[in-house]
């Protein structure tokens, strides 16, 4: 089922990056008032483990009509918004987890992200080359545009936030782009193409599985679906080329596909381009922006370092559900 851009739901996150001409203007800041009680929340709250924290025990009043607004652009926006002036200043570093959790609480669950159960996660340089054996949050290597997930988490992933806490001595820039702008360029370009994307690709799972576990999807992860009109984009060229590891063939026709999506991606002013600033909380809506990073080298003295969550909205109109259970059966995936 091919469905033209304009009967989308999804239009007002049709955009290209030279759709935002001036600088940051994305950007939702915190006010001194949302910072202090932020920091008075987490200091309330009692608790050691991020995963306990839910609205009613981290209430923001002051904060939540700025979260509101990111919630209603992530769902009915561009499909992104960047928090500025988290308190990363004022608080060590497990108070900065804590707090974050707490934050982030409003806008849905936190999801399991590997198969050691982590919910959140260091995306920190930790020497790991980015190939099918290794995730690439643990690297330094560029990463090119894709949708996070379908590793074996066991609820859809809606919305990945990145918290900075620290930036690279140069390169690490973020670069956002609109899958909804893709699908509709690849609509009117390549057609033909669209069926065998929508026909989707096995899925890597790059080494996080059991060891009596497939290392790939069960079935094809459709690169493009559809929700009651919404769509949802899950791509990952790496993760489809690395299931050739496992025995898959890649046709010719896919491989074409690939080609002419990341083609799309690589055009100047597709994309939006970012350098995240420590305190800036960046929030993607999984199922409509790809993201990308571009290659970076650190400091003797400072590591980029910033900490990752998936966030499941059971109120999203996207559901995801029905894409988990493509990926992998219950007991292959991760611990909860």
């Amino acid at each position: 089922m091919v469905i033209h851009r304009s009967a989308l739901k999804d239009a007002p996150a049709a955009w290209r990056g030279t759709d935002f001409a001036t600088p940051r203007s994305w950007v939702l800041t915190l006010t001194d008032a949302m910072r202090e009680e932020i920091i008075a929340a987490f200091r309330r709250s009692g608790t050691t483990d991020p995963s306990a924290l839910v609205p009613k025990t981290f209430p923001l009043p002051r904060t939540r009509p700025l979260l509101d607004n990111a919630r209603h652009a992530l769902e009915h926006g561009a499909g992104f918004a960047v928090l500025a002036g988290f308190p990363v200043d004022a608080l060590d570093a497990e108070e900065i987890r804590l707090a974050y959790a707490g934050v982030c609480a409003h806008l849905g669950q936190m999801v399991v992200q590997n198969g050691r159960g982590e919910r959140m996660v260091d995306v920190i340089d930790k020497g790991r080359d980015y190939s099918h054996a290794s995730r690439g949050y643990e690297g330094h290597a560029r990463l090119p545009f894709h949708t996070d997930g379908t590793k074996g988490e066991t609820l859809p992933v809606h919305y990945a936030a990145l918290l900075c806490r620290e930036t690279a001595a140069s390169g690490g820039l973020s670069a956002l782009a609109s899958g909804v702008t893709l699908y509709a360029t690849l609509q009117q370009r390549h057609p033909e193409l669209v069926p065998v994307l929508q026909r989707g690709f096995h899925h890597h799972r790059q080494g996080d599985h059991g060891e009596n576990e497939p290392p790939i999807s069960r079935e094809r992860i459709p690169v493009f679906s559809f929700h009651d009109g919404y769509l949802r984009v899950r791509y990952n060229r790496n993760n489809a080329e690395w299931s050739q590891h496992a025995g898959v063939v890649i046709e010719d026709e896919e491989r074409r596909a690939l080609e002419a999506a990341d083609a799309i991606l690589d055009e100047p002013g597709f994309a939006l381009s970012m350098g995240l600033e420590p305190g800036d909380l960046q929030i993607i809506n999984n199922f409509t922006v790809l993201h990308a990073r571009t290659e970076y080298d650190d400091a003797p003295e400072r590591k980029r370092h910033l900490l990752r969550l998936w966030i499941s909205n059971p109120s999203s109109p996207r559901a995801g559900t029905d894409l988990i259970e493509r990926f992998s059966s219950p007991e292959s995936r991760f611990a909860d």
